[in-house]
C-alpha cells in the first residue's frame, strides 16, 4: 500500500513538473504565460499608443479626469483632409490657437489612383439632356460629374461618370463593355493619381476643447474640426 501510495506522488509530481515546464504544451496543455511572445498577442491596438511629452501627458490626463468627474462625454474630432504640402501650416495654426502640444495627432492615408469611364464635358445644357435620355434608354447607370473644360483655363463643365475604378487596365475593360452596350464617345479619364492624405484628430476632447476645435475654421485647417468619421492610423 505504501509503495503504491509513493508511486502515485511520484507520478503526480512528474505530471505536474512536465506541466509547468511546459512539455505538455504541444497537447493543449500548459499553464498561462506572462511573458514574450504570449503577452504580445494580448495586445491591443499597440499602433494607436502615443508617447506624450510630460506636459501634454499632464494636461491630457487633466482633461479626462475633469470630463470623468463632471460626468461629460468626450469627443472625437478631426481636420482634413490635407494634403503632404499643407498639413505643416494647418498644425502651426492650431499651436497658435494655444492648444496643448499633443492634444492632437496626425493621420495618414495612402489613396489608390481613381480612374473613370466619364462622357463629357457638355459645353451646353441641351447636349447634356440629350445625352442623358440616351443613356437613361440603355439601362447604363451614370453619376453627374464635373469634368474640366476642353481648352487650357476654362472652368468644370458639366459630365458623367459611368464607373469608378481604381486600375486603369479595369476602366479599360469597362469601357470596352459599355461600348458593346451602345455607349459612344465614353473614354478613361484619371479622376484623382495615387497619392496621400494627412488629417488631424483629437480622440477626446472635452466639451471645453470640443468648443474651441469647432470655433476654428480657414483655410489652413481646410474648414475646421467635425466629428470624426472613422478610426484612423496614427503617424
Amino acid at each position: 500500500m505504501l509503495r503504491a501510495l509513493v508511486a502515485v506522488l511520484l507520478l503526480a509530481n512528474l505530471a505536474f513538473w512536465a506541466w509547468s515546464a511546459g512539455t505538455l504544451e504541444g497537447i493543449g496543455l500548459g499553464p498561462a504565460r506572462e511573458r514574450d511572445p504570449a503577452r504580445l498577442s494580448q495586445q491591443v491596438q499597440p499602433d494607436a499608443v502615443r508617447v506624450l511629452p510630460p506636459t501634454a501627458a499632464v494636461a491630457a490626463l487633466s482633461a479626462a479626469s475633469a470630463a470623468q468627474g463632471s460626468g461629460a462625454a468626450l469627443a472625437c474630432l478631426e481636420a482634413g483632409p490635407f494634403a503632404p504640402a499643407t498639413i505643416d501650416a494647418a498644425e502651426r495654426a492650431l499651436a497658435a490657437a494655444a492648444l496643448p502640444e499633443g492634444l492632437w495627432l496626425r493621420t495618414n492615408h495612402e489613396l489608390a489612383a481613381q480612374f473613370a469611364v466619364v462622357l463629357g464635358p457638355f459645353g451646353n445644357r441641351d447636349a447634356l439632356l440629350k445625352k442623358r435620355e440616351e443613356l437613361s434608354r440603355l439601362r447604363v447607370p451614370l453619376e453627374p460629374l464635373d469634368l474640366p473644360g476642353d481648352g487650357p483655363g476654362t472652368s468644370a463643365q458639366p459630365g458623367f461618370a459611368l464607373g469608378r475604378y481604381d486600375n486603369a487596365d479595369v476602366a479599360q475593360a469597362a469601357l470596352a463593355a459599355f461600348s458593346q452596350r451602345g455607349v459612344r464617345t465614353a473614354r478613361v479619364t484619371l479622376l484623382r493619381p495615387a497619392g496621400s492624405e494627412s488629417r488631424l484628430r483629437v480622440d477626446a476632447a472635452t466639451p471645453v476643447q470640443a468648443a474651441q476645435l469647432r470655433a476654428l475654421s480657414g483655410t489652413a485647417l481646410a474648414g475646421g474640426f467635425a466629428p470624426c468619421a472613422a478610426a484612423a492610423s496614427p503617424r
